[in-house]
């Protein structure tokens, strides 16, 4: 019976591969051209449907972020100050609370995305300013970080000053060079930090930011020197790459991951085999393969470097990350623009945070203007335009992938300055703030408070009788008349005669006793 089913079966399978052969028999090219009319459209397909996926995306949070306020706040930092760079630390650890969960249809229908915060440091002719451009409902988390920390610190809203420059060039007045910085290897890769520039006889920080205010306070007139960097609360995937490196430099391996039937078959099993070892004191588990020896990790002797690595790594992972996007530009009239000296400046301002056996910064090439062969020159203009404009933006998307610095990375690059630092022609703050004494009266209307209102109405009667005696002893009412009174008026002779013979009376010559 089951070979009468059979023959259909195998008669089919005759036919395909009588079919199939002949078509393998023909040249290679046909075949190739055959396989790219039935399945090229494939990886085409896929690659548009992507682009206007993201193309949608981009739209949203264009519209969503018209809707975004943003405000940009200058500080002026206090002359006198111990705090370290560690200050700030817990300022940008706060500001990671600004991520939340976003649901599909926040990101794809709405265009919602984490929000960002720069913080910047310009240098317009030699003058040093630090600044934070920030959304206005995170305005007051800004000011309480900094307030925390530096009380003597003064914090104003100001205009952008990036708007006042062109965006277009070749521009008849000025000229712009600069670039965009990057991780040179993976971000769990630290940096080196503020820690690591402690004088380890003196215990004095060796400020790494004192030689970056150095270089912009070497601005000329007609020169601008701008640092921006921008941080966005970013997810946790580069901690589990630390973690998978961390373990590789110990020698743990990762356990497999077991398939959903392997599961569910232990998950079914593994109740009776419990019930059994509770009442006979049996494991039957090893029967059914599901116990596992836990093998104990020997201890691990590392070499010097790979020791350092991990040490490393594990410090870096420990603490919040945050994305992070730096860009530095300088900008100059055409008859004080020196790209010469300017650009050795950009291109090693970041160097002291360098670990050459760690991880160090370096240019973003595709987004720096160059000169060098005739094609370069073609799209030096847009490269210029691209940069200017994401900088004034504080554009997230435009430029090099983010890499992730975490808050004690951060704060090395962004600080006031030190105590023993003296830095140069830096805005700070001119006086102390204090608050008002605790039992101060407070109104928001004038004349509301009761108390206040009485007071006010007897000083003025008070004020009142007392101007009417005055007048009375000096003889400016006369008599009454009737029921008219006639002032005396008195001519300015009199009145000049009076003044002089009062003068006279108080009149002591000098170098005589009194």
């Amino acid at each position: 019976m089951l070979s009468l089913f059979a023959i259909p079966i195998v008669q089919q399978t005759v036919q395909t591969s009588t079919a199939v052969l002949p078509f393998f028999e023909r040249p290679i090219d046909v075949i190739l051209f055959d396989f790219l009319i039935w399945f090229g459209w494939i990886p085409i397909a896929i690659t548009l449907g992507w682009g206007f996926v993201m193309m949608w995306q981009n739209y949203r949070q264009g519209e969503w972020s018209k809707t975004l306020k943003f405000v940009l706040l200058a500080i002026d930092v206090p002359t006198m100050t111990e705090q370290t760079p560690k200050a700030l630390e817990n300022l940008f650890s706060a500001l990671y609370g600004a991520k939340s969960t976003l649901t599909w249809k926040e990101v794809w229908m709405v265009g919602k995305y984490h929000p960002s915060f720069s913080f910047e440091i310009i240098s317009a002719e030699g003058y040093i300013q630090f600044l934070v451009r920030t959304q206005t409902r995170f305005r007051d988390m800004i000011e309480a970080g900094i307030y925390a920390h530096y009380p003597d610190a003064e914090i104003s809203e100001v205009e952008d000053y990036s708007t006042k420059f062109p965006n277009v060039f070749p521009d008849n007045e000025y000229e712009m060079w600069g670039g965009e910085f990057k991780l040179a290897k993976e971000s769990m890769y630290p940096i080196r930090t503020y820690i690591e520039f402690e004088d380890k006889v003196t215990g004095e920080i060796k400020d790494p930011l004192g030689h970056t205010l150095e270089l912009l306070a070497k601005m000329r007139p007609g020169e601008h020197f701008w640092i921006q960097i921008i941080i966005q609360p970013s997810d946790n995937n580069w901690i589990k790459k630390g973690m998978v490196q961390l373990n590789k430099l110990y020698g743990k391996t990762e356990q497999a991951k077991k398939s959903a039937i392997v599961s569910s078959i232990e998950s079914v099993v593994s109740w009776p085999i419990g019930v059994i070892a509770n009442a006979t004191g049996t494991d039957l588990g090893g029967l059914f393969g599901i116990t596992e020896e836990v093998k104990k990790e020997p201890y691990v002797l590392l070499p010097l470097q790979e020791t350092k690595e991990a040490d490393a790594l594990y410090k870096k992972l420990s603490k919040v990350g945050m994305g992070t996007k730096i860009r530095i530009l300088y900008v100059a009239k055409k008859n004080a623009f020196v790209k010469v000296e300017r650009t050795g400046m950009i291109k090693g301002i970041l160097n002291q945070y360098s670990d050459l056996a760690l991880n160090k910064f370096e240019l973003f090439i595709p987004q720096v203007p160059k000169d060098d062969y005739f094609w370069m020159r073609w799209v030096y203009t847009r490269k210029q335009h691209t940069l200017m404009k994401a900088y004034q933006n504080r554009s997230w998307g435009i430029g090099a992938d983010p890499s992730v610095l975490n808050v004690e990375e951060i704060a090395s690059l962004w600080h006031f300055p030190t105590f023993g630092f003296k830095a140069p022609l830096i805005k700070k703050a001119e006086a102390r703030r204090a608050e008002p004494p605790v039992g101060l009266p407070i109104t928001f209307e004038e004349d509301t408070l009761a108390i206040g209102r009485e007071e006010k109405e007897g000083m003025e009667e008070k004020e009142e009788v007392e101007e009417k005696e005055e007048r009375e002893e000096k003889g400016e009412i006369s008599d009454t008349i009737g029921t008219a009174e006639v002032p005396v008026v008195k001519s300015p002779t009199s009145a000049n005669k009076e003044k002089n013979v009062e003068q006279s009376d108080n009149f002591v010559p000098p170098n005589l006793p009194v």
